[in-house]
């Protein structure tokens, strides 16, 4: 049997079966591709509208008792039922809910007397005005010290990338927080503890420009450092391992023979290794709602997670499905824009 020769290995790979058929047909797989994911994925939220709501009502307790009190009046109670529709039958309510969520209605908040649509409008741009930067820094920071633990897998380095992140993904949440507190905020007095900005103080601003005044950085400051910390550990870890699987991989060795530049090949290598660090997305997609929870506990941010916990306490269940169902319509609407991203950047997907 001959060897494989160098020429052998340069010689382009023989064509997939969509380049067999040209690239119309490749991009008419991709397009089908795309359609059966988001209709799969409308299916899934239509499901998930009266799951929601059967949930909520097979929960045990009393709405009425639990907005005013046990000791609650009977006839008070009866006209809170018949004010809130809870006196109505689950299906003559399910249709009520599903015809108010068509016209973008979530219901009023026991808790805040509020529409729910109003109140986690405000949260989730609290959340978000935390969370986004916290995921975004997390994934670049990351995905540089996992590349960078992958290449350097046979040294110090690594060893020490490693044991931070198994030591930050040990340690609870609470925990490092409840720490973070007391020695930065109270001891050192570095930052503050509690909120998003200091009770009494005039902003003077209105609108996105409240983000950028100096007190409220100043309160971000702490919660976004652990929350980066808490949320970059999986994408250092998947990057590293797959970094150093593609460090393994013959087109690697190719890449080298043909001469290419150290810089290139390691581009390129990056560039696949990011791959799996793609299938990440949902899970960050999740952490814009419900990720904080404990963090914004901890300095009572008023975003998504403090919602959850309060309309728990509350009994608030208008406000509890409206969470519950913006989360899972955000993870869902997450996945499918994940496999699509994922079926162009490895076009493979699309035909399987």
């Amino acid at each position: 049997m001959s060897s494989t020769t160098t020429a052998e290995l340069l010689e382009d790979p023989p064509p997939t079966a969509a380049e067999a058929h040209g690239p119309d047909n490749h991009g008419r797989e991709i397009t089908r591709f795309v359609v059966g994911r988001l209709g799969r994925m409308a299916v899934t939220i239509m499901v998930i509208v009266p799951l929601t709501f059967l949930l909520f009502r097979a929960v045990p307790g009393d709405a009425a008792s639990a907005v005013i009190g046990p000791d609650i009046d009977p006839s008070v109670a009866a006209v809170l039922r018949d004010r809130y529709g809870l006196d109505e039958s689950v299906w003559t309510q399910l249709t009520s809910y599903v015809g108010q969520l068509l016209r973008g209605n979530l219901g009023v908040s026991f808790q805040y007397k509020q529409p729910v649509e109003e109140v986690l409008a405000e949260r989730l741009t609290n959340t978000l005005i935390l969370v986004g930067p916290a995921i975004l820094l997390a994934g670049l920071l990351g995905v540089a010290v996992g590349a960078l633990a992958g290449l350097r897998h046979r040294y110090r380095l690594d060893g020490v990338v490693r044991n931070v992140a198994f030591g930050i993904k040990s340690a609870p949440a609470f925990w490092i927080g409840s720490l973070a507190v007391a020695l930065l905020g109270y001891q050192l007095g570095w930052v503050p503890t509690v909120g998003m900005r200091t009770p009494g103080t005039d902003i003077g601003q209105t609108g996105l420009a409240v983000f950028a005044t100096a007190d409220f950085l100043h309160h971000l400051a702490l919660p976004l450092l652990l929350l980066t910390l808490h949320f970059s550990v999986e994408p250092m870890l998947t990057m590293r391992s797959a970094m150093i699987g593609v460090l393994h991989e013959d087109y690697m060795g190719v890449f080298q023979a043909m001469g290419l530049r150290r810089w290139l090949r390691l581009r390129r290598g990056v560039r696949n290794a990011m791959l799996p660090v793609v299938t990440l997305a949902p899970a960050a997609v999740d952490n814009i709602v419900g990720g904080a929870v404990v963090i914004e506990t901890i300095f009572s941010w008023p975003g998504m997670g403090r919602a959850v916990v309060n309309a728990v306490y509350a009994f608030d269940y208008p406000m509890l499905q409206g969470i519950f169902l913006l989360t899972a319509v955000i993870v869902v609407v997450g996945n499918a824009l994940t496999d699509i991203g994922y079926a162009y950047l490895d076009p493979r997907v699309g035909l399987r």
